[in-house]
């Protein structure tokens, strides 16, 4: 693993890109101290991150769950004939 400045990192982006491409790690510090680091990261990967992190995702979830709870949930074959829920 590899620890740049961000004034480095400033400077040389293109090079820790390069190296992060090639399945390096970079740790970007501030003033010695660990504030960012730069990964290599799939389009699945980045699909991933950005669903967990998703407020109408958690919301829907939320919403799924307490239905789920309160016994409020159809069928498939009901939701395809257009019941939504009791």
């Amino acid at each position: 693993m590899k620890f740049v400045s961000v004034s480095e990192l400033k400077q040389t982006a293109s090079a820790v890109m390069r190296e992060v491409a090639r399945g390096a790690s970079v740790v970007v510090v501030r003033h010695g101290k660990p504030c960012a680091a730069v990964i290599r990261l799939s389009s699945d990967d980045l699909d991933q991150l950005l669903f967990e992190d998703s407020p109408l995702v958690k919301q829907a979830l939320d919403e799924a769950l307490d239905d789920l709870r309160h016994k409020r949930s159809v069928t498939l074959k009901e939701y395809l004939r257009g019941k939504r829920s009791p």
